[in-house]
């Protein structure tokens, strides 16, 4: 029996689309759903769903091999009798949206999995919170010269070959990204990279935007824009240290601070602005999790333990982008409990318990600037 038939293989199939438990009913659907067998060809094939599914669990009394085993596959969630099965070694999946650095993907696969314009240097998907930019050689030969400034920063050529570069498409959306609740992930052709392989290098925040000038594709002088970018994960981190400096606990305070829009600072410097998206990131922060008061925004439950410094334990969540960290506005933000934290990020329901999250935390910050009087 170690040679799994079409049945086996679609009760196991469904369980993995169920995210690894699931009831017979529910089997049944996803079975109907996944049109790999041709269900009209048989008299009752939901007796052979649940046929294969007996044979395949030490926890029914047809099973014809030793618990454990490879055939031991499925398993009784409750008790017998009722009807709830599970995937032995079932693994929770990988989140999709986790590029590993350095590591080379095919651009074509990418865009199969979360759509984006297939030809532009910049790619925002319409369906999924995320920004794609390509970078490459090739943008030299319309004056576009990309790269890393050092190990965090790097700068990158707006979008436009003829005339000058404006604010629309591709260049508004990467702007905008940060109001939007958009993550922006960066992706490098290499030498070394075959056709239509890129490397993923990181995920980047934009600090703001300068302008230079150059040519277009027909010679012409044209204004074009370089937007500043620097690593997610160094903002995370150095927003980290710089919480502490935020002496305001007045949420008003708070709020004005994490609302701070670098693109109205284009008359200061670079360092400037990347101090104003730092203390961005720690006010929204501290911001949340004043909001809570202790009280995981998500369950209303108390927080489930104190800190050393005596202060509730919760984690903030941001509810539009994938990643949490950086930047974001008020509104897009929840400070949870671990547990809801993880339900938000990898539960079978993880969209609509997000849904659930948004309106609660509209709810509220709709009562909160009535009080502050934004």
């Amino acid at each position: 029996m170690s040679q799994k038939n079409k049945w086996i293989k679609a009760v196991i199939t469904s369980l993995n689309n169920l995210g690894g438990q699931g009831s017979l009913n529910e089997i049944y659907e996803e079975v109907e759903n996944g049109n790999t067998i041709k269900l009209n060809s048989y008299t009752d094939w939901k007796a052979q769903i649940r046929k294969n599914l007996y044979l395949h669990s030490s926890d029914c009394e047809i099973f014809r091999g030793t618990p454990g085993d490879e055939t031991d596959l499925i398993y009784a969630t409750d008790e017998k009798g009722s009807g709830k099965w599970g995937l032995r070694n079932y693994k929770e999946p990988t989140n999709i949206y986790s590029f590993i650095r350095g590591q080379v993907y095919k651009r074509s696969d990418i865009h199969d999995n979360f759509g984006g314009n297939r030809q532009r240097g910049i790619s925002a998907c319409k369906n999924h919170p995320m920004i794609f930019i390509f970078s490459g050689k090739s943008g030299e030969d319309y004056g576009y010269k990309d790269g890393w400034q050092d190990a965090n920063t790097f700068f990158y050529t707006g979008e436009g070959q003829s005339g000058d570069q404006v604010f629309k498409e591709g260049n508004k959306a990467l702007r905008d990204h940060i109001k939007n609740g958009k993550d922006v992930y960066l992706f490098e052709k290499t030498e070394a990279s075959p056709s239509g392989m890129y490397e993923f290098k990181d995920q980047l925040t934009n600090i703001g935007y300068h302008t230079i000038t150059g040519n277009d594709k027909e010679g012409n002088h044209r204004k074009m824009i370089v937007f500043e970018f620097e690593t997610t994960q160094k903002i995370n981190n150095d927003s980290n240290s710089t919480e502490p400096t935020i002496a305001s606990n007045d949420l008003s305070d708070l709020r004005n601070m994490a609302l701070k829009n670098v693109n109205e600072y284009q008359n200061t410097t670079y360092q400037q602005r990347k101090t104003i998206i730092r203390k961005r990131a720690a006010a929204i922060k501290k911001y949340a999790l004043k909001r809570a008061n202790g009280i995981c925004e998500a369950c209303k439950e108390d927080a489930p333990f104190q800190t050393q410094d005596g202060s509730p334990f919760l984690e903030v969540h941001h509810l539009q982008k994938l990643s949490d960290g950086g930047p974001d506005h008020p509104e897009n933000v929840a400070a949870i409990c671990p547990n809801c934290h993880r339900k938000a990020h990898y539960s079978r329901d993880a969209k609509e318990f997000n849904k659930y999250i948004v309106e609660l935390i509209s709810e509220q910050e709709n009562t909160l600037t009535n009080k502050i009087g934004e």
